[in-house]
């Protein structure tokens, strides 16, 4: 994890921001954050593999403010460009947001919740109102929380999307997750139910701000390949 000025000292929050081949939305999304946050942070863009201007975008923007950290991946790996992003934060709270999803409001509620709590997710599942995707992107949400309940008892609504942690419960978890790809995020919130961690659960508005990457048919496939790979790694 490298930036082109020294961040700001001793970080309340750390934000991870995972970016691939995000060069149309990440300067915007990361300057209305920074146009939104105030105190003590530090936003970690973790740029993973991208073919476009992502990972020069994120160096300029390292390079402009203070604030914001920067590291790049040389092959797309989600999962893993998030672990980096978290073994660099030196917030006393870590939050996962996503380039063309971040909720200000999830993070005014959710970080006071870590006084009683060691985990918050923003669910899109809560409040079906809420989730403004299109409908095929909904159904595929709630079947695969639907497997994930059957194959691996899971009693939460979401895995994917934003989350906020202590720090220190996620330094317990991290060392454990082993796989890489997209279905980190599931794995990691898995964890931290087995370990009996305190997981609270807010509702989130869902917009879509740019068409899905994945087709339905091709999501299909992937996502038995991912809990495959979910199976082996938390077996």
């Amino acid at each position: 994890m490298q930036s082109e000025t020294s961040p700001d000292p001793e970080p309340l929050l750390s934000i991870v921001l995972p970016a691939y081949n995000e060069e149309d939305l990440l300067e915007e999304s990361v300057e209305g954050l920074l146009d939104c946050l105030d105190g003590r942070f530090e936003v970690l863009i973790a740029e993973n593999g991208s073919t476009d201007r992502t990972g020069e975008i994120a160096r300029r923007m390292a390079e402009k403010h203070s604030m914001v950290v920067t590291s790049s991946l040389r092959r797309p790996s989600y999962g893993e460009a998030v672990r980096q992003g978290m073994r660099h934060a030196r917030g006393q709270a870590v939050a996962i947001f996503n380039v063309d999803f971040w909720d200000l409001q999830f993070l005014r509620s959710g970080v006071p919740l870590l006084e009683e709590c060691d985990v918050v997710v923003g669910s899109k599942a809560l409040d079906r109102s809420l989730d403004r995707r299109p409908r095929h992107r909904r159904w595929i949400t709630r079947a695969f929380n639907s497997l994930l309940s059957i194959v691996f008892g899971f009693r939460g609504t979401d895995t994917h999307g934003l989350k906020i942690f202590r720090a220190e419960a996620l330094r317990q978890i991290l060392p454990r997750c082993k796989t890489r790809g997209e279905i980190f995020d599931t794995e990691l919130i898995l964890r931290c139910y087995k370990a009996g961690l305190r997981v609270r659960e807010l509702p989130v508005e869902v917009r879509e701000m740019r068409p899905s990457r994945y087709s339905l048919l091709g999501r299909v496939p992937s996502t038995a390949r991912d809990l495959v790979s979910l199976f082996i790694a938390l077996h």
